[in-house]
């Protein structure tokens, strides 16, 4: 699973920066295209509104010259020439394509403008297609001097109807509007030919950047890949020394493993050793009896039949022992469901001769299977009350007790073992677990029980085992 996580982190590593890359250069991309469009749309945009500025200030320039030549001719020549004079010099003069000077009078009647058919007849009513009533307009502006008005451009005075935008200028002593006009329609073509000039060199433009991108993202797609071929050696490299060093922890493991085991199995075959003495001095002893009665004709049927019933039950006790003990012994090559209360009762039956004068209680709350190695839960066991026997020895405890408890919880068995051996100074508390760390005087202590106690139960079983100083002792509580 570890190996798979690995693998999934490494390919992360390396398609990660890939398709970061690519997003980066498809977003470039986009947001440099859409800049450049948005800067084509602005540029249209300042070119129109440039030029109908543009236009607004000749067309003002056209009305005030008019009327500046006017004010002149009235002023200074106003005995020698009539309105009808001044009308056909204004009329004679040349203006641009489109342009015209029109004057009206305050009355509605057009003076000058390019459509004939204007001046037949008064005008004052005239509106343009939206009906925006433009000859009144025109005068209002005039009696307030002067301004810009904005309408429908009427049939005949332009090659189409469209929006017109006029300078008007009044002329107060012959009530006259001066005005000229132009349409802002007129800058279409030029707008249209820029534009396509400015899209020409977008385009050129997103052509260099689409290269630009693609050769950037190619040569960092090639740099990537070396990067992640160079991450992959290195992940190898790291994953062989990983290997290397687990087996060298696992080798190291089964050693101190095996010396726990055996350190165990020392301390049982002293344990068995005294536990067989008893029994083998009461064989010896019956033996003794039976040859004292056959040698004093006392060994009759009865007695024979009772020697022999005592010999064969300490015989069967000796090898219930050694039952008890074999199976310590074996190497379990697969886990097996086991009740916790039968492998603890196993545990003090080996352990009984040193449990002869210590006060035992089991509790079972609720007993609940453990699916496991079960000499190895047993070995946990033995560690702790071994540990618990030699504490009572060297506290010098008047009334030792053991109390261990069996229960169920959160679908786990928990078993917990207490004693109460003074309990654990406060600062070896969290070196208890610690390898070769040992609180015994004994110079054969080793220091591997407890280490290899929480071995077995975190890594073997995928348990916990916890330890508190409780009450006036200790208690470990395994969790399976």
């Amino acid at each position: 699973m570890q190996r798979q996580n690995e693998k999934k982190l490494l390919n992360i590593i390396k398609l990660v920066p890939l398709l970061m890359l690519v997003f980066f250069s498809i977003t470039t991309t986009t947001l440099m295209i859409q800049y450049n469009n948005k800067q084509l749309l602005k540029e249209i945009k300042y070119l129109k509104n440039n030029y109908i500025n543009l236009q607004k200030e000749i067309i003002k320039k056209e009305v005030l010259k008019v009327h500046a030549m006017i004010s002149y001719e009235y002023e200074n020549l106003k005995h020698l020439i009539t309105k009808e004079d001044i009308l056909k010099k204004i009329e004679s003069m040349k203006y641009d394509k489109d342009g015209y000077i029109f004057i009206i009078d305050y009355e509605g009647n057009f003076l000058i403008n390019i459509e004939k058919s204007f001046i037949e007849k008064n005008q004052i009513n005239l509106k343009d297609e939206t009906g925006f009533m433009i000859t009144k307009e025109i005068i209002k502006i005039a009696k307030e001097k002067e301004g810009y008005l904005s309408y429908i451009g009427l049939f005949g005075t332009h090659h189409n109807q469209s929006e017109k935008i006029s300078y008007i200028k009044g002329f107060d002593t012959w009530k006259w509007a001066i005005g000229y006009g132009f349409h802002p329609s007129d800058i279409e073509p030029k707008i249209l030919k820029r534009k396509l000039e400015l899209q020409e060199l977008n385009n050129e433009l997103v052509k260099k950047i689409l290269l630009t991108n693609i050769l950037l993202t190619f040569i960092f797609v090639i740099f990537f890949i070396l990067f992640s071929k160079n991450i992959q050696n290195r992940f190898d490299n790291y994953q062989k020394k990983i290997r290397n060093k687990k087996e060298k922890n696992r080798q190291k493991d089964e050693i101190i493993f095996h010396q726990s085991k055996m350190a165990t199995i020392g301390e049982l075959l002293s344990i068995i050793s005294h536990q067989w003495r008893q029994p083998l001095a009461q064989i010896n002893a019956v033996t003794l009896d039976m040859y004292m009665d056959q040698k004093q004709d006392k060994l009759g049927e009865v007695e024979l039949k009772k020697a022999i019933l005592d010999i064969e039950t300490t015989t069967q006790y000796l090898s219930n022992t050694i039952d008890d003990f074999s199976r310590f012994f074996v190497q379990e090559t697969h886990k097996v469901d086991f009740s916790p209360n039968v492998a603890i009762q196993e545990c003090l039956n080996i352990l009984s001769p040193s449990l002869r004068h210590i006060e035992i209680k089991v509790n079972i709350l609720r007993d609940v299977k453990i699916n496991a190695y079960i000499t190895l839960y047993q070995q946990v066991i033995l560690t702790i009350i071994t540990n618990s026997i030699d504490a009572f020895a060297s506290q010098n405890i008047i009334n030792p007790k053991i109390e261990i408890d069996i229960d169920k919880k959160d679908n786990k068995s928990h078993v917990s073992i207490s004693d109460n051996a003074n309990g654990i100074k406060s600062e070896n508390i969290a070196k208890v677990f610690d390898l070769y760390f040992s609180t015994k005087n004994d110079k054969k202590a080793n220091g591997l029980g407890l280490y290899i106690a929480k071995k077995i139960i975190h890594k073997n079983m995928g348990g916990n085992i916890m330890l508190e100083n409780k009450n006036d002792g200790v208690t470990f509580t395994i969790s399976v």
